[in-house]
């Protein structure tokens, strides 16, 4: 985690001292800092997210432990697109891209929600 922390700390420094000197190169230094802070960060998670997969293969659960994680990714990588965006200075992107991410989250969960209100209408007597 502490080498995670001194690449993100060097990469804002690094685009703060180039955007008094080069303002046009200091975006493409934060891109770049943030695009190898996820590459370290997908290798570090991805031994934990192997384990919850295979807990999720051994239990009654893996289609919702599934759904989970895909919707955990999308609103991680929406973010952070996001945040990429707002970084070179493209709100309207930005707050595009949250919205579409809040979509497709919408829509992962959309089986799972009507399997749900089945399950909650059959128990009540209504379906």
């Amino acid at each position: 985690m502490l080498k995670l922390v001194g690449i993100a700390l060097l990469t804002a420094l690094a685009g703060t001292i180039l955007k008094g000197q080069n303002g046009k190169i200091a975006p493409l230094v934060s891109l770049s800092g943030v695009l190898f802070l996820l590459l370290l960060f997908v290798g570090r998670i991805g031994g934990a997210v192997a384990v919850f997969c295979e807990l999720a293969e051994r239990s009654a659960l893996s289609t919702y432990l599934e759904t989970l994680l895909k919707v955990l990714a999308c609103g991680y990588l929406s973010e952070i697109g996001a945040g990429v965006c707002r970084e070179l200075g493209e709100n309207g992107a930005a707050t595009a891209l949250e919205c579409a991410g809040r979509g497709e989250i919408l829509l992962l969960c959309l089986p799972d929600l009507i399997t749900l209100t089945e399950l909650a209408l059959s128990l009540a007597g209504g379906g």
